[in-house]
């Protein structure tokens, strides 16, 4: 088995216990690319499907860990505050 990198208590606090167990394991079979290659990509920035592909090529094969990894995108960004009419503010 491979060693899996340091991932800091606070990120794995947010995925659940099959996401936690299974991070040296490929998410991405098409391109191998272990789960906490795009677990890192994530903490460190990456909030879209297309920031991770570009960081990891995760999902870039036939597309089929894409939903794991908008999951696991979900599970560690921070959700981005709406504002209550959903309108952006204009700017004069």
């Amino acid at each position: 088995m491979c060693d899996v990198p340091f991932v800091e208590k606070k990120y794995l606090d947010k995925l659940p216990d099959f996401h936690r167990d299974s991070l040296g394991k490929n998410l991405c079979v098409c391109n191998e690319i272990p789960k906490f290659i795009i677990v890192d990509a994530i903490i460190a920035g990456a909030t879209t499907l297309e920031d991770v592909r570009k960081q990891t090529y995760a999902t870039d094969g036939n597309g089929c860990c894409r939903l794991q990894v908008e999951r696991l995108i979900d599970y560690l960004c921070e959700p981005k505050p709406v504002k209550p009419n959903g309108l952006e503010e204009e700017k004069i």
